[in-house]
């Protein structure tokens, strides 16, 4: 049995967090409900895609105070069994990445607020000067895909070796972890991923919290079932190869 290493690779929004903090905390400078509403359907329905619902969403904020928004920021709870897994990665050598297509300015904040050290790939909060509001800017994206604020897949693909036995472990909920979750070797699902990951034959385990994934990764480990997936490791070499 090799040893591999584990590349662990986390979602924020409604999984680390217990809410989505952009449609939670960030929309109630969102004024115009009935123009929201009809973002977040088009978007549930696939009409439009994730940088595109972003762009969309931020044109509806208004008279944004960040004072208030920490204030709102404050109230938005993590999940408690986070911290412990961050932890545990530690104390076994696996990387630990967050890999969101929310904002820095809310990610860095709450992980500060917790005193929780992670690196984190998302997009990032600049100001329009000219409608004097907050923006989101996409500093993560493919440049064949316009998609996602956030390519994932290619953040875990650029950070995970496959002929250094590494092991990529993605732990997600939502739309934005649809793509990626084909290119990670193990996969941690709930909600509309999970339901994802089971209509297109991704092998998953389903998860309520970060105990639910320590106990299964050491279970693994200790089966000596920790390999990687045919599949995703040819996914992955397709796209090193331009495919």
């Amino acid at each position: 049995m090799k040893n591999f290493r584990l590349k662990v690779f986390c979602d924020f929004d409604g999984t680390i967090t217990r809410n989505d903090v952009w449609l939670n905390s960030l929309a109630r400078f969102m004024e115009d409900k009935e123009a929201f509403n009809k973002i977040c359907n088009d978007f549930n329905e696939r009409k439009l895609n994730t940088r595109e619902c972003n762009t969309e969403l931020m044109k509806l904020v208004r008279n944004f105070d960040f004072e208030k928004f920490n204030e709102y920021l404050d109230g938005e709870e993590i999940d408690i069994t986070f911290d412990g897994f961050v932890k545990f990665c530690r104390e076994h050598n696996h990387e630990i990445r967050i890999l969101s297509g929310g904002l820095d300015y809310y990610i860095e904040y709450i992980l500060k607020r917790e005193n929780i050290e992670v690196d984190f790939f998302s997009c990032r909060m600049g100001w329009d000067e000219e409608s004097d509001r907050p923006e989101c800017i996409f500093v993560h994206t493919d440049e064949y895909c316009s998609n996602c604020e956030t390519c994932k897949r290619n953040l875990l693909v650029n950070n995970q070796n496959d002929f250094d036995d590494e092991i990529s472990v993605y732990i997600g909920d939502g739309v934005s972890d649809f793509c990626v979750s084909g290119y990670a070797d193990i996969v941690f699902a709930k909600g509309k991923l999970a339901s994802h990951c089971w209509k297109n034959n991704i092998t998953y385990f389903e998860y309520k919290n970060f105990d639910d994934v320590k106990n299964k990764l050491l279970k693994l480990m200790t089966a000596g079932k920790i390999r990687q997936r045919q599949e995703a490791k040819i996914r992955r070499r397709n796209v090193f190869m331009g495919g």
